[in-house]
């Protein structure tokens, strides 16, 4: 849970890389998904043709003000096919990029209203904790999401003015996708859109 939070909070610098454009998009985590053209899609194969955009950014980079060993360890679970990113094109430079990066866990998703109920108060707190600062937690239930049990959560981004949503979905066997987006509060409206549309196309084996 602790790196799954943390990765989150991070992620959304690495918009700034060279990658193609989505469509029809073929997860690395055995799965299918629609994406809109809008969208650009990081892949595993990009990010190690692209190491240097990561690595050894130019000082007027928005990548560096993050930390180099921060980059590295979002790089190399990129490279070790650990994450995918999604994020939204954007005109502006110095903005937050709206973003959706994947992730797969072995650990199982609560089943029981009793662990769904406890799930949902301890979140907040380690949230909070992650983050430093407060955070609200606007929904914590489960769902159905394409025939399969999935919980749904949303809540204050790891940044103020930012607004997260995740999903966990039941995979196969142990297996859950955990897909979280991020977007800036004037776009959240836009985001849930795009959002609800991605994950209701997702085609899993």
């Amino acid at each position: 849970m602790r790196g799954r939070i943390w990765i989150a909070g991070v992620v959304f610098w690495l918009g700034l890389a060279a990658t193609a454009v989505a469509g029809e998009y073929r997860s690395g985590f055995g799965f299918g998904i629609s994406v809109p053209e809008v969208w650009l899609v990081l892949t595993q194969g990009e990010v190690a043709e692209h190491a240097d955009i990561f690595l050894d950014v130019a000082e007027d980079s928005a990548l560096a003000a993050i930390p180099v060993e921060v980059r590295r360890i979002v790089f190399e679970r990129i490279r070790r096919g650990g994450l995918e990113i999604f994020y939204r094109r954007q005109k502006f430079a110095g903005a937050f990029i709206d973003n959706i990066n994947i992730m797969q866990q072995g650990s199982p998703l609560p089943t029981s209203r009793v662990q769904i109920d406890a799930v949902c108060r301890l979140l907040p707190e380690e949230f909070s904790r992650v983050f430093g600062r407060p955070i609200a937690m606007d929904r914590c239930e489960m769902r159905e999401l394409v025939g399969r049990p999935a919980l749904y959560l949303q809540f204050d981004g790891a940044l103020h003015g930012t607004k997260t949503m995740q999903y966990q979905l039941k995979q196969g066997g142990e297996r859950t996708l955990v897909i979280t987006a991020t977007a800036a509060m004037p776009n959240l409206t836009r985001m849930l859109g795009e959002f609800e549309a991605m994950v209701a196309s997702i085609r899993i084996d």
